[in-house]
Order: structure tokens, then sequence, then C-alpha cells
């Protein structure tokens, strides 16, 4: 008589159990560690935010906006921090958000001042590097944020009306700041509506946060999370 060996079904119902327990708790962690990313994303914007503001009560100014940084400013003597504004009370005024950013520009040294004013501790320091994680900070979804102002009214798709500056989150490197991006740049707007639910009211064209290009063009549309866009973050009180 002959014997063949095997997994009886006991077995091989241990080994699916196992086998599901790691599936589960891989996507488990993934969804931690998601969550983790858009609440930190959620405090940056906030901390940007609030330190501009500060910085606004105590200096006069905007944050890249002060005239002689270096004399107002401890621990500014050297450059991008040392760089003055034009002192016009408002981030200067862009053409259009994907402008070629330089290091003198106020949007970059915004970040600069308000580091040196100790009002904001992020992950970028002062160098003239005009690249995300170096001369500009990181963003924990994508690759980093970036301020942009148009005239004092920013106008997208949708009808969504900015009352001044905002701070925009793209997936892009270096290609995105020293040169004019292109669609291949924009993050998937299922990050951008994540943030939304959870800071503002989950709506793209509407609100605080606006998720462009995340939706048809209307302000009630809601989020296409399979479609790639920009995360705008609306600074009202500047």
């Amino acid at each position: 008589m002959k014997y063949q060996n095997g997994f009886t079904l006991v077995e091989i119902s241990i080994v699916m159990i196992i086998i599901g327990l790691l599936i589960g708790g891989t996507f488990g962690g993934m969804k931690l560690i998601e969550n983790m990313q858009v609440n930190r994303t959620i405090q940056d914007l906030k901390a940007i935010e609030s330190g501009a503001l500060t910085f606004k009560d105590t200096y006069g100014r905007l944050p890249g906006d002060i005239a002689n940084p270096s004399v107002r400013l401890p621990n500014c003597s050297v450059v991008p921090c040392a760089t003055g504004g034009n002192g016009n009370k408002r981030i200067e005024n862009s053409v259009n958000w994907p402008e070629v950013l330089t290091n003198t520009s106020e949007k970059f040294t915004f970040w600069h001042h308000l580091q040196a004013a100790d009002l904001l501790s992020m992950n970028y320091s002062n160098s003239t590097n005009v690249i995300y994680g170096d001369g500009i900070p990181l963003a924990p979804l994508e690759a980093g944020y970036r301020m942009i102002e148009y005239n004092g009214i920013v106008v997208v798709a949708g009808g969504h009306v900015f009352q001044g500056s905002a701070i925009v989150i793209n997936i892009a490197d270096s290609v995105a700041l020293n040169s004019v991006p292109t669609s291949n740049v924009y993050m998937p707007c299922s990050n951008a509506e994540k943030v939304d639910i959870k800071m503002d009211d989950g709506i793209p064209y509407n609100g605080l946060v606006v998720g462009y290009s995340c939706a048809t063009a209307t302000l009630t549309s809601p989020y296409i999370p399979t479609n790639s866009g920009l995360l705008f973050y609306d600074l009202r009180g500047f």
C-alpha cells in the first residue's frame, strides 16, 4: 500500500489565515502611513500660515516682502535670507502659478525669513538652491510646498476666487521650480481629497482647500480621485 505526502485541510487553512493576516497587516500599515502623511501635511499648512501671520504682526510685513532683513531679523546675514523684498505688504505678484522661481524671489525668501525669525522649522536650509528639501521645504504627501500670488485675486477652474496668497503642493523635483512645469508634475487627486476632507469641506473648488484639476469645472463637483492635479491652500489672512 502506497502513501502520498501532502497537506491536510487544516494545514492549508492555517497557511491561508497567516497569508491573510500578512496582507491585512501590510495594507493596514500602508493606511496608517498614509493617514500620518495627511495629518502632517495639515499641520505643516497651518504652521506656515500661523508663522507668516505672526511674522507680519511682529515686523509689519510678510516674510519675503520685508526690506533690510539682515538688519531686522536675527541670524539673517547670509543670502538668501539677507535678500530683502520690496516692502509693498504683499508677496510679489505672479502671472501664472508655474512661474520660474529664482533665489531672489519673495516667494523663495519667504521660507528663509520665516526660518530666521524662528517661526517655522521644516526640512529646508538657508540655501540658494531652488530645490525641494534644500532651499524649499518638502511636503509629506508629495514633493514640496510653494508660495503663489496672483495680483491679490486668483481665479482657477470651477470659478474659485482666491483672496490673496496661497500655498500649492505639487509632485515634482527642481523642474517645477526653476522652469515652467507641465501636467506631468501634478499629484494624485486622491491625496488632495484626503487633506480637503480633514481640513475643509471635501469639495475641490470650494473653501480654503482646492484640488485644482481634480473635478469637473463646477463649484459643487466631487473629487475624481483617479485624476491628477494640485493642492492649493488659500491663505485669506494674507
